[in-house]
């Protein structure tokens, strides 16, 4: 085990920089413009990675690089390392100058948009030198990038590397406009499989939807003339009657409150879908990435139940 740990240690930086740059953007000539470097710079650093290795990490065609098997293995370890350098140098920066900087939060838009309107307020009248950023996006983000601080994901995570905080969980209700209830009104879940329906895909419309009412569960095959991969668009679509929306609970209480929509089958509802706080193993040392976690996991769990 020692050899190797000191053999490891010969393996310079920005030969891992230089081939992780690459793995990102598909070539060497895109790299080595990244990086501000000559081609011929960066096909060393990579040469010499795979020189001490001892494996081959690029397949090299004309004009791109693909990974090889075992390149792609090792390229979600080099992009963890680099993570981690980056924690080091901010850990440094902000003993220095304290709560300051930039932090990057991704979440689904929806949920991102209420923790932008109830979170960020309070971070920024407690830290007044704090730079907020909300990426928002339905597919998970990469935390092993160390552009993104920490991620607010609905759904289980499946990845060790990442720190998993549960945060509460959110159910969806069956809503509709006040006509469209009236005209097509709905006795069980089942009269759904002849309902127009607004469904959440980015493909075709149809879905199936499940509820539970205590011990009872049912799922009921839907479809309707509409797919939309956003639930604030299927939000207006319901209250335009345009079908039945089975919707984030958290987005309702205002349309519900107005008369805008009318809540369908209300013994009825989704399964919870749980809530995580995901953040890198030693963001707590950065004091930036701390003030954030700090107050998101007081306030969190009461948003997702909102």
């Amino acid at each position: 085990m020692e050899p190797m740990v000191l053999g490891i240690r010969t393996i310079g930086l920005p030969a891992l920089v230089s081939f992780r740059t690459v793995a990102r953007l598909g070539g060497i000539s895109a790299a080595a413009a990244q990086l501000g470097i000559a081609k011929s710079g960066v096909s060393r650093h990579v040469a010499q990675l795979e020189d001490h290795l001892g494996v081959r990490l690029l397949e090299r065609g004309a004009r791109s690089v693909r990974l090889t098997p075992v390149g792609r293995r090792l390229d979600d370890r080099i992009r963890s390392i680099l993570a981690e350098i980056d924690v080091l140098g901010d850990i440094v920066a902000e003993e220095r100058a304290g709560v300051t900087g930039q932090v990057t939060i991704a979440a689904t838009p929806e949920f991102g948009a209420l923790v932008a309107a109830r979170l960020f307020p309070e971070l920024r009248r407690r830290h007044p030198e704090l730079s907020l950023v909300m990426r928002a996006d339905y597919a998970f983000e990469d935390m092993q990038d160390p552009g993104t601080d920490l991620a607010i994901r609905v759904g289980r995570v499946h990845d060790e590397r990442l720190v998993a905080k549960p945060m509460g969980g959110f159910c969806r209700w069956l809503v509709a406009a006040p006509e469209l209830a009236e005209a097509a009104p709905l006795r069980r879940p089942a009269d759904l499989a002849t309902r127009p329906c607004l469904t959440f895909r980015g493909d075709r419309p149809g879905a199936t939807w499940r509820f539970e009412r205590g011990p009872e569960k049912v799922a009921v095959d839907v479809t309707g003339p509409i797919a939309v991969r956003n639930f604030g668009v299927l939000l207006e679509l319901a209250r335009a009657g345009q079908g039945f929306g089975f919707l984030p609970a958290f987005m309702l209480a205002e349309p519900l409150a107005r008369g805008e929509l009318v809540r369908c089958l209300p013994g009825w509802t989704s399964p919870e879908a749980p809530v995580y706080l995901t953040f890198r193993p030693g963001s707590r040392n950065i004091a930036r990435v701390a003030a954030v976690l700090e107050l998101a996991e007081a306030v969190l769990p009461g948003l997702s139940a909102a």
